[in-house]
């Protein structure tokens, strides 16, 4: 199910790419995906889902959209406006969510920022953003600022075919190679020589700094939206000691378990739509 292209124009991120299924006039549901995934992330579970039309953006520097600005970074809290960016030029006032992973922690925070706008939230196997204690912050600063000094001397690399790149990421992701392929057909291009990644390299760099666990759990807190949490039996979350505090913060009303690894949204799609069917189905258009 490949969907219809579209593109947006914002301010913070310039123009961003994306993925919509479903009929017009059904409730609308921007998706967010996660960390170098992009927007087919959403592709298997929108052919399942019903009476919603599904908003899959490309974010900054990943899939098709646009790569910020030589010297800037891609920051976590500088996806926020640019999301709400795309949401106002999709004419979206008020605005059902769907996050994984990294789109999970984006989704959380733009609820925070704009709760206004955000009426309701779906969080896969996304639970706020990472974090570590305040004592690595200066390492980590030091690690970033050196990383993104030696980011102009690499050489991008040049792969001869996409199997092998679908088998590599079906391995590290511990997902199929059917959905494998789906993410990594949307971010390369071929070249003579071979297919590069359309994704901004710089996106793999350190971040300079992380939120301390106090700081992510005061963020789940404040997040007053309806939410429902979806995780897998052998996801990322599962054996973290912060999930539990995490859950007891954000004292979702519907957090449900799913066979399945990280990317269970795109193995176990037609579980995942029913429950996501369920939960949006409070939300008339």
């Amino acid at each position: 199910m490949k969907g219809e292209h579209f593109s947006v124009d914002t301010k913070s991120a310039g123009r961003l790419m994306g993925l919509r299924w479903g009929s017009t006039g059904n409730r609308p549901v921007l998706a967010l995906h996660g960390w170098l995934d992009n927007a087919a992330s959403f592709a298997p579970l929108a052919a399942s889902l019903r009476g919603v039309q599904i908003f899959a953006l490309d974010l900054p520097g990943h899939g098709k959209s646009d790569h910020r600005p030589p010297g800037t970074r891609y920051h976590l809290m500088d996806y926020v406006p640019a999301v709400l960016e795309a949401a106002d030029a999709l004419g979206f006032t008020h605005m059902l969510i769907m996050g994984h992973s990294l789109g999970g922690a984006i989704a959380g925070l733009a609820a925070i920022a704009a709760p206004e706008r955000v009426r309701a939230m779906i969080l896969i196997e996304g639970l706020g953003p990472l974090s570590e204690p305040e004592a690595k912050l200066p390492g980590r600063l030091r690690d970033s600022v050196a990383g993104y000094a030696r980011v102009h001397k690499r050489t991008e690399p040049v792969y001869p075919d996409i199997e092998t790149l679908v088998a590599s990421r079906a391995r590290v992701g511990a997902m199929s190679e059917a959905s494998a392929r789906l993410l990594i057909e949307r971010n390369v291009h071929q070249h003579d020589d071979g297919y590069r990644w359309c994704s901004d390299s710089r996106l793999r760099l350190d971040s300079p700094a992380f939120l301390t666990e106090p700081q992510v759990l005061m963020c789940l807190k404040a997040i007053a939206q309806p939410t429902q949490v979806l995780l897998g039996n052998d996801g990322m979350l599962t054996k973290r000691e912060t999930l539990s505090p995490r859950l007891e913060a954000l004292n979702s009303k519907d957090v449900r378990w799913f066979d399945g690894a990280h990317h269970l949204h795109m193995d176990h799609p037609e579980v995942i739509a029913a429950a996501a069917t369920e939960f949006l189905s409070q939300f008339v258009p």
